[in-house]
């Protein structure tokens, strides 16, 4: 039986949580041409980061179908950006050409792109808010 004090405890931890900046990312991935492999993902919470290839989170997350969906959880409220590629043979490296330029498909936050190299972090970097949010993006 649910009572009045365990209402309150649970209204005030969201409140704390809320407070503190906690946050939930959700992020919806299509475009995705065939089923197999693993999407790696990087999310990123600064610019510097971004440049480094510094991840403040990631995820290997299982591709079964055209599209895939994953969540970050536990986030501070913030800026991110997201850089992601579909590991399609699934050997743990981005399958590039003899000129670097990348052969599975891959993705940046906000769907920025990139000229001669990944997107930027100022056209990639997107506003995380305390509770729930969501970001989707393609794959190219």
């Amino acid at each position: 039986m649910i009572t009045i004090s365990t209402l309150v405890l649970a209204a005030a931890t969201a409140l704390t949580a809320a407070q503190t900046g906690e946050a939930e990312l959700t992020v919806s991935v299509t475009g995705i041409q065939q089923a197999g492999g693993q999407l790696v993902v990087g999310l990123y919470a600064s610019g510097e980061d971004w440049d480094a290839g510094n991840a403040a989170a990631g995820q290997y997350v299982p591709v079964e179908g055209d599209s895939v969906s994953f969540t970050f959880a536990d986030l501070p409220a913030g800026t991110y950006g997201i850089k992601l590629y579909h590991d399609v043979d699934g050997d743990g490296d981005m399958d590039t050409n003899l000129m670097g330029i990348p052969t599975e498909p891959f993705g940046f936050s906000n769907n920025a792109r990139g000229r001669f190299g990944p997107a930027s972090w100022d056209d990639a970097v997107f506003t995380v808010e305390p509770g729930s949010n969501a970001h989707a993006l393609d794959l190219r």
